[in-house]
């Protein structure tokens, strides 16, 4: 980032509709004209009633009448330039009623023609009496500033210029100073603008203390094309915060949404349309680049595009978290790159199929897939049959199928549905054949509701 955060207040300084910081020109001699003027008004009638064009009242031809060349020696004084721009405040007429030199009197001195301009030291005195500086922490800027969008008259070179707080160059400054501004807005109104968060926060609208300050063109200009590189989180450097960082960003997802839009977690997710495209602001080209880009993925070592199959057979890592089913097709798909399967595959998938290798499911629809093949190639059984030439491991499949069906019944339902069953083995109708062993106990079935699938009653619990 070009230019550092900042949260504090502007330089003490003065101005139209401000304190008389400066000397009159050439440093006016006040002490040499003590006795002639009664009262500080004589010279500035304005202040009392705020007027900026009679805060210095008197003019050279007032002068004249004393410095005549005869009563007095002619003088050059041709009275104040003007002033610069500044962003204090209008603070003598609202101000409680003090005696001039309450503020202006030099320090040591008796005498209300020993004057100075007002300096952050009289004002601490009763508005900070805790500040050691200036610039510190727990000093209302907004009681003597402007805020930045109302101070039009200076440049945008001069609010380049502003000193920043001593607390700003604390090493913890970048995370505590969002709650610096929940506390105390105004202050940091006086120096900055939204365009000031903007540069960082890609979710400032829904911040309210962004949200608070006003737009000013001169602090755009400012940070116009400005690029940030956000520092890393103590919590992003957890070794195992790539698979831990969605627990992270349930607990807070206003935190990640500082440096992060929707395109970050597209990078890898494959659906980003849930929760995540809620919490997280959409990508746009107003924002400031929102960190994203591709990470390193825990276990993807150099090789891992020749190496990941048996990394995708034990699904570690979760393929399908950050990959479609499509990503592996454009690959696998066997038109002339190698394909996900060997060359003869095909005449001995069944030893794998039986031995319920669930990474079939990965990519084929058991059901659907299988049997369409199997229809296909004459090895599906016929329509209305109790057997057919699919399971034709065993000689004696059909009467010894039962126990199968009891060790993994989902295997079976990869292809049959329930009606296959009862065609056979309902008390209801059909063969009748009963599907319990010599040893069933019916009292110990874990979910009666489903007796009544084959029988009139549910049996008595």
């Amino acid at each position: 980032m070009k230019r550092a955060i900042t949260i504090g207040v502007a330089v003490l300084a003065t101005g139209a509709g401000a304190l008389l910081s400066r000397p009159s020109q050439e440093s006016f001699p006040h002490a040499r004209h003590a006795g002639l003027f009664p009262t500080c008004s004589a010279c500035h009638a304005g202040i009392a009633t705020g007027d900026a064009t009679q805060f210095v009242s008197v003019t050279p031809e007032t002068c004249g009448a004393c410095h005549d060349g005869q009563t007095a020696p002619r003088v050059s004084w041709q009275g104040p330039g003007p002033r610069e721009p500044k962003n204090l405040r209008t603070v003598h007429p609202g101000h409680p009623e003090l005696p001039c030199g309450a503020c202006h009197q030099v320090p040591g001195t008796s005498g209300e023609m020993q004057v100075q301009a007002a300096s952050f030291g009289a004002c601490k005195a009763c508005h900070a009496p805790d500040a050691e500086a200036h610039y510190d922490v727990g000093v209302n800027c907004s009681q003597c500033h402007l805020q930045l969008t109302e101070a039009t008259g200076l440049s945008a070179a001069a609010i380049a210029s502003f000193p920043a707080p001593s607390s700003h160059s604390a090493p913890d400054f970048l995370s505590r100073h969002g709650g610096l501004a929940t506390e105390d807005g105004t202050s940091c109104a006086v120096c900055h603008a939204r365009e000031s968060c903007t540069t960082c926060h890609v979710n400032a609208d829904q911040i309210p203390a962004i949200a608070a300050l006003g737009s000013d063109p001169r602090v755009a200009a400012l940070h116009e094309g400005d690029t940030w590189t956000p520092p890393m989180p103590a919590s992003h450097k957890v070794e195992d915060f790539t698979w831990t960082h969605g627990e992270a960003m349930a607990e807070s997802p206003t935190s990640c949404a500082t440096c992060h839009t929707q395109t970050t977690c597209a990078t890898c997710h494959v659906d980003t349309s849930g929760r995540i495209a809620k919490d997280l602001p959409p990508a746009s080209a107003s924002l400031p680049s929102d960190g994203g880009g591709p990470v390193e993925i825990p276990g993807h070592t150099p090789n891992f595009a020749v190496a990941h199959g048996e990394a995708a057979v034990a699904a570690l890592p979760k393929c399908a978290a950050c990959h479609a089913e499509s990503y592996c097709v454009d690959c696998h798909d066997g038109s002339g790159r190698p394909a996900f399967h060997p060359e003869n595959f095909v005449q001995r998938h069944g030893a794998e199929a039986w031995s319920q290798m669930q990474s079939c499911s990965e990519c084929h629809s058991n059901e659907a897939f299988c049997r369409d093949c199997h229809a296909t190639q004459g090895f599906a059984q016929a329509p209305g049959a109790i057997a057919g030439s699919f399971h034709d491991a065993q000689p004696d499949w059909f009467q010894t199928h039962g126990r199968a069906a009891r060790q993994g019944l989902d295997a079976c339902a990869s292809c049959h549905t329930q009606s296959s069953c009862l065609r056979c083995h309902s008390a209801k109708e059909g063969f009748r054949v009963n599907p319990h062993g010599p040893d069933f106990d019916p009292d110990a079935a874990k979910a009666k509701g489903s007796c009544t699938l084959c029988h009139f009653s549910q049996p008595d619990s």
